[in-house]
């Protein structure tokens, strides 16, 4: 073989390779749902690292994409060398996680030494959060300020661009679409009480005093059962909570309320008809149960958004 081709021949190899990529998004679940429109734009052998829960929440059919928890990763991945390590989460075993494994760019947070930083390449979506370099009242200010959804910022840390690539999770194809069913979340976590609203029980009512069917969200068994209710839905109603990122994933139109929470950062997929509290801006990102805030929006509003 002559020069000429043996060139031919290397840099051919070098293109044929798969890139090995490292996603480290562990939870809220939401997150972790909303990070999967990624999936659509990262090329090659993909790693996810995720809690032990959400890991049924991510595809099973995606050719590529292995899924680990935390524990297994240590074994899996110790002799992975990689080109991209994307670190999403806010917490030190995830920073430490970040810098553990060989990697050729590193875009979101990592631990140096016992402090929790993040790269340059992210600095647009982490100046803005709670380990913000700024400190909280800045970040929160900046978040208030921001007008970028979380995907084109976690698109621009791997040097993407956003344009309305879906949420990618499982999905039981034998559930069908019962018409004209609403589901309604009433539930949120306990980080956020002020995601909860005080007219859940009087819109279910409505919906039934009209013979319009409803579903009622509740704790199932498995994440994989909530999903399946989730699919069985024509329309979701819930607060900027799982049940809406899944309504969107699954192309269903869905009503959410934003009572602390920044409604610009959701991006609505043609979708999502946002119902945002006239008290916002005052209760932005707390963190306690404030009443006058869960009672602010009308029941008229959030009923208005329903499909008949």
């Amino acid at each position: 073989m002559n020069q000429t081709r043996q060139n031919d021949h290397y840099f051919a190899g070098l293109s044929l390779r798969m890139e090995n990529i490292l996603i480290i998004k562990t939870g809220a679940a939401g997150d972790v749902v909303r990070t999967t429109s990624l999936l659509n734009v990262l090329q090659g052998n993909i790693y996810w690292i995720t809690s032990v829960a959400n890991t049924w929440l991510l595809p099973d059919d995606m050719p590529g994409l292995t899924i680990l928890a935390p524990q297994q990763a240590p074994a899996m991945l110790k002799n992975i060398s990689f080109d991209l390590i994307v670190s999403l989460e806010e917490n030190r075993e995830c920073a430490a996680m970040a810098v553990e494994y060989t990697s050729r760019e590193l875009a979101g947070v990592y631990l140096s030494g016992d402090q929790m930083v993040y790269t340059h390449n992210a600095a647009h979506w982490f100046d803005m959060s709670r380990i913000s370099r700024y400190g909280l009242q800045r970040a929160n200010r900046l978040k208030a300020e921001n007008v970028y959804s979380y995907q084109e910022c976690i698109f621009k840390m791997t040097g993407k661009s956003f344009t309305g690539e879906p949420y990618r999770i499982y999905s039981n194809r034998n559930i069908a679409q019962k018409d004209g069913l609403t589901g309604i979340e009433k539930r949120s976590g306990n980080m956020w009480p002020d995601k909860q609203w005080w007219g859940y029980d009087q819109l279910v009512q409505k919906l039934g005093e009209e013979g319009r069917p409803v579903k009622v969200f509740e704790q199932r068994h498995h994440i994989r059962e909530y999903l399946d209710d989730i699919a069985a839905c024509a329309h979701v109603v819930s607060g900027d909570s799982l049940a809406m990122h899944v309504a969107m994933a699954y192309n269903k139109t869905c009503t959410a309320i934003f009572n602390c929470t920044s409604p610009q950062e959701i991006y609505d997929y043609g979708l999502l008809r946002k119902v945002v509290s006239p008290l916002l801006n005052n209760y932005y990102y707390a963190s306690t149960y404030d009443k006058e805030v869960i009672e602010s929006i009308p029941l008229k509003d959030v009923y208005d958004t329903i499909p008949l």
